[in-house]
Parts: structure tokens; sequence; C-alpha cells
């Protein structure tokens, strides 16, 4: 874990040994997801297009270049490193694959909004935003703020809810709310890629 207060956000990722630099704009990064997310983009164009991310085009695609990449587009280093668990229970809670609370184009106009809110932040207009500084300000905006409360309202099992009315009423905003489901995150790299190399 990096603790981003004083350490630099990284502008390469490590591939075979090497600092390979990339994009680093928040812009970039939310292009990345769509394009991981599109279905009319088969597997082997989106291989072929992650060299786009590279400052330098890679000669080939490999595993290590693509886990590389979706490392830095989850910025697992700004979280907490994971402690040892034994518990069953976490594992399999982990493993079970639900629905995304967000999505970045979906979501694009109310993040867009919050940020000028809470932060004073043209989103639009703003000449650069490291992807990681992006991530952590998207994750402390407010919970009232629009982004926060979607996740919120997409997040909340209806089972859960006792009272009819207020079942019905909630069920009523997450369809209207509601984003297609292909998958999750974490599944991502398989689901594109399948092993397909360049």
């Amino acid at each position: 874990m990096i603790n981003a207060l004083y350490e630099p956000f990284p502008e390469s990722v490590e591939v075979e040994g090497k600092a390979c630099p990339i994009l680093t704009d928040f812009r970039d990064w939310l292009r990345f997801a769509d394009l991981m997310r599109d279905q009319d983009v088969d597997r082997y164009n989106k291989v072929y297009m992650l060299a786009n991310w590279f400052e330098v085009r890679p000669k080939k695609i490999t595993d290590e270049t693509v886990s590389a990449l979706f490392d830095f587009y989850s910025a697992k280093q700004l979280e907490p490193d994971a402690c040892d668990d034994d518990d069953a229970d976490a594992d399999v809670e982990d493993s079970i694959t639900r629905p995304p609370v967000l999505d970045w184009r979906i979501d694009s106009r109310y993040i867009l909004g919050d940020f000028r809110r809470y932060y004073g932040i043209d989103l639009i207009g703003i000449d650069y935003l490291h992807w990681w500084e992006f991530r952590c300000l998207f994750a402390a905006l407010p919970d009232d703020s629009q982004s926060q409360k979607r996740m919120a309202y997409r997040a909340i099992d209806l089972g859960s809810i006792k009272d009819d009315k207020e079942r019905a009423r909630i069920a009523r905003i997450q369809r209207s709310i509601a984003i297609p489901f292909y998958g999750c995150e974490d599944d991502m790299i398989s689901a594109a890629f399948g092993g397909l190399i360049l």
C-alpha cells in the first residue's frame, strides 16, 4: 500500500522487470473501462488496443502486460494490504458475483456534477488529473453525493427489507438506475481475453 499523501502516483507499470511508461490521466482510464465493457469489440481487438495505453507501444502484449494494466486500473496499491483471514465464509462471500453498483459511463453526469459541487473541479476543463488521484477523490465523495447515493441504492438487498411499501419503493429506484450486468470487474481480464496473447 502506498500513502497517497506523500508518495508519488506511478507513471509506469512493470513488465518483465522494466518500467514501462503509460498514460495516467483519468480520461484515459475511463476509456479503458469503456473498452473492457464494450461487447461490440472482440477479444483480439481489445488485446491489440491495450498497447495504446503505453507511451511506447510494446512489441507484444503478454499476460504480464495485461495484468499490469489491470492492476494500474484497479489502483490496488491504494488499498490496505489484505490481512490473513482464515474465515472460510469471507472467502465464499468474496467469490460471489454481484451486479455492479457503479458504471463510469452511466454515472458520468453525476460524477461530473459531484466533482464540481464538492471539490470545485471541472472534469471537462481540467488539463490533467492522475487516475489514482481521481479514484481517491471519487472514493471520498460524501454519502449525500449523487454518485454515492446511486451506488448505495444499487447495493441494497431487497430481501432484507421487511416493509412491503419500502421494498417496492427501493425496487422502483433500482430499476430506474440499473446497470446492464455483464460480469464482475474481477473477471474482466479472463472474460475479455481468455488467454489470448499478441
